[in-house]
């Protein structure tokens, strides 16, 4: 017969960790889909906020839809719900135009990352503009967002895929 012990706090805290972080991680991946299974209300909602945009893929992310494009050489991802309300905008800028406050934390808390894709992230609730930073290095691929202060807001991590023989 199989004696159950109990777990110590620390492993409580490791397990609760490690179950928070695979959530974060499920929710994080998007399904790529086709733009027939795409609402016409999202599309609506699409043209209605950017004109002439011609998306080039679609991504369902649990229940909203992310619509990515390129409008006047941006490469822009905005996410919208099923009725086509407009819920954030994930525009991709220089690294250069990410407030100094954040590529000073960056530089001092993740030395030896090269930094991937910068992106400046509204939301339609109304909060304040933020940035987020997608880097890596030879084992993870992570993503962080910041307040332009330098604060940091949401971090998630991925490792990478090793090569097979």
């Amino acid at each position: 017969m199989a004696v159950v012990r109990p777990l110590s706090r620390s492993q409580s805290v490791a397990l609760a960790a490690a179950v928070v972080a695979a959530l974060c991680l499920a929710v994080s991946f998007a399904q790529q889909i086709a733009s027939s299974q795409v609402p016409a209300p999202v599309k609506a909602g699409v043209q209605t906020r950017f004109p002439g945009a011609k998306v080039t893929e679609w991504k369902l992310k649990g229940k909203d839809y992310e619509a990515e494009f390129n409008l006047n050489k941006i490469d822009i991802a905005a996410k919208f719900d099923a009725t086509g309300a407009w819920l954030e905008t994930e525009t991709t800028i220089a690294l250069r135009e990410v407030p100094l406050a954040i590529r000073d934390k960056f530089a001092s808390q993740f030395a030896g990352y090269k930094v991937v894709e910068t992106q400046s992230v509204q939301r339609g609730d109304g909060s304040e503009l933020i940035y987020e930073i997608h880097f890596e290095n030879s084992k993870e691929v992570v993503k962080a967002q910041f307040r332009p202060d330098g604060k940091g807001l949401e971090r998630s991590a991925k490792a990478k895929a090793t090569k097979g023989k």
